[in-house]
């Protein structure tokens, strides 16, 4: 017999155990039967709850804090690995920007030095050349002196020649030194 519909007023009249005889059923009253079975029938349920179901359920929650305890461990290893990385490649970056550095300077130093070796060459070689080209302008001083010398040897004797070969007055002898400066040019075209 399945029941469909049940009348509150009998549940309650079971609940409360009255046989119908009058008894009201209220909660706030106490019942020391009530109270022993209820006492027992907890007792009962936290004893078998204990064994099949708290064991488990405690050493599920102590398996889980093992784990979590584990990755925490494993979080701060990794921190203190990823801190020593970082200090690890700051210190590499800073290497590295020191060796930067000290290679940039050497190859200032090195271009100013190469840039002064230059300069000093240049120097060297604007002396020489320099003093070649005095060289070249004594040489051509003294060449252009013997020349000159040669010619006016040259120039003096032909001059005495024709003075010597004539001998005229005063007014003849200007006339003739004359005629000889003005052949002059011709003259100094002419010798080698």
């Amino acid at each position: 017999m399945v029941l469909t519909h049940v009348d509150p007023q009998v549940l309650l009249t079971a609940l409360a155990g009255s046989s119908g005889e009058g008894e009201a059923f209220s909660l706030m009253q106490v019942h020391p039967g009530t109270l022993i079975w209820t006492l027992i029938i907890f007792g009962l349920l936290m004893a078998i709850m204990g064994k099949l179901v708290w064991k488990p359920i405690l050493k599920m929650v102590h398996e889980r804090e093992g784990k979590i305890r584990e990755a925490l461990e494993k979080a701060d290893q990794a921190k203190a690995g990823a801190e020593e990385a970082i200090a690890g490649q700051r210190a590499l970056a800073d290497k590295q920007r020191q060796e930067a550095a000290n290679f940039l300077t050497k190859a200032k130093d090195e271009a100013q030095r190469a840039g002064e070796e230059i300069m000093e060459k240049s120097r060297r070689e604007a002396t020489e050349l320099t003093e070649r080209a005095r060289r070249q302008i004594e040489e051509e001083k003294n060449r252009a002196i013997e020349e000159i010398r040669s010619q006016a040897v040259d120039l003096a004797i032909t001059a005495a020649s024709h003075l010597l070969g004539k001998t005229l007055d005063s007014e003849s002898h200007r006339a003739i030194v004359q005629d000889y400066i003005d052949q002059l040019p011709g003259n100094l075209n002419s010798h080698p």
